[in-house]
């Protein structure tokens, strides 16, 4: 698949069919993940794949399906037939620039951006991409919304889940309302050399 049609096709779907995913799919989709920048090759992410069925209706009462389901909405959690939790540690980004390429002191920098974020956020894109690009759907899941998720599956103290991204086979869900808003201008949120000058000429 070309990349423009990836990134076309990319949106957050929350609803399957009960076909399952691919050991192989899984781990192409993963390894994309995997292979996404971090700050001076911090590499501080790590990714917990949960297609065991008892963990993911688990997961799912951690969602609080029930009340989504009340909402008018389809199973989304619970059908999904592949679960992959993205973690991040801030811990292996601060000693990492504690090293001697990245620090004549020892001492820690300054982080005024906190870059395990970002980087969980750049593994996260990744990883909704190459689900389309096997032919899959996906949808995110914020870890605010799942608590006890950390301890459900032993992940240790020193990682931090942002979320969980579903992948399965797509079926027919119900559009979000929130696509109602539309995207916002261009000119908007795109800015050439300075934010308030015009676009240059084409």
């Amino acid at each position: 698949m070309e990349f423009g049609e990836v990134l076309s096709k990319r949106r957050m779907v929350r609803h399957y069919t009960e076909q399952p995913v691919s050991r192989e799919a899984l781990n192409r989709v993963v390894e994309a993940g995997r292979r996404a920048p971090s700050a001076g090759f911090s590499q501080g992410q790590a990714f917990v794949v949960v297609t065991d069925r008892t963990d993911r209706q688990a997961i799912a009462r951690l969602s609080d399906e029930d009340r989504y389901l009340a909402a008018g909405f389809d199973p989304w959690i619970s059908q999904a037939p592949a679960h992959i939790v993205i973690c991040t540690s801030e811990k292996a980004y601060r000693l990492r620039y504690q090293e001697a390429d990245k620090s004549s002191t020892g001492a820690e920098p300054n982080w005024p951006v906190p870059y395990w974020w970002v980087d969980a956020g750049a593994a996260l894109q990744n990883i909704l991409l190459a689900a389309v690009d096997e032919g899959l759907a996906a949808g995110f899941l914020g870890s605010h919304a799942l608590p006890g998720l950390a301890d459900l599956l032993d992940i240790p103290a020193d990682y931090q889940p942002i979320g969980l991204v579903t992948v399965g086979h797509p079926a027919p869900d119900r559009r979000s309302s929130s696509l109602d808003r539309g995207w916002r201008p261009k000119e908007d949120v795109i800015h050439w050399n300075r934010w308030l000058r015009p676009d240059p000429p084409s």
